[in-house]
Formats: structure tokens, C-alpha cells, sequence
């Protein structure tokens, strides 16, 4: 499976983002287990699982703090690649 994502360190703290859909944002049990599946395919690397929506507005689904380190930062910023993702 190949899915587009950002690996981005910042504060001392590398983790990922994966653009999902909004389906999977809202829901906490399916997310929980999309991160623990995309977690290899960064190194083990926290998942940070983002939705946008109709507006272009980003949505955040991990661990808190790391939501709150991209809160400010453009995803048009972030490095988007395609990563494979173990099956």
C-alpha cells in the first residue's frame, strides 16, 4: 500500500504525518489502528494522521502534543513524499 506523508523533525521530536480521509480522522478506534499499521513504514516513528477539509483546513489525529507542534505550520511546507507501507 502507498500512502503520502511528511517525515518532519522539529523540537528535537521526529514523527510523521499521513493524509488520510476525514472518514478515518473521526474515528478514534479505526485512527488508533491506522497509526499503529503506518508505523513501520516510518521507522517506528510516531504517526500524526492529517484529514483536510472542504476548505483546505487541516485536521490532526495523535498524540496531543505532537497535534500541537504542526498547529502552526503550513502543509504546503511540510516534505510530502510516497511511502510504501508493509502489508
Amino acid at each position: 500500500m502507498k500512502v503520502h506523508g511528511a517525515a518532519i523533525s522539529m523540537q528535537g521530536v521526529s514523527f510523521a504525518v499521513v493524509v488520510v480521509g476525514m472518514e478515518l480522522v473521526n474515528s478514534p478506534g479505526e485512527a488508533d489502528m491506522a497509526i499503529e499499521r503506518l508505523g513501520p513504514a516510518f521507522g517506528d516513528a510516531p504517526v500524526v494522521l492529517m484529514a483536510q477539509k472542504e476548505d483546505g483546513t487541516p485536521t490532526y489525529y495523535g498524540d496531543q502534543k505532537l497535534v500541537e507542534l504542526l498547529r502552526g505550520v503550513p502543509i504546503d511546507q511540510m516534505p510530502w513524499k510516497e511511502y510504501s507501507v508493509p502489508g
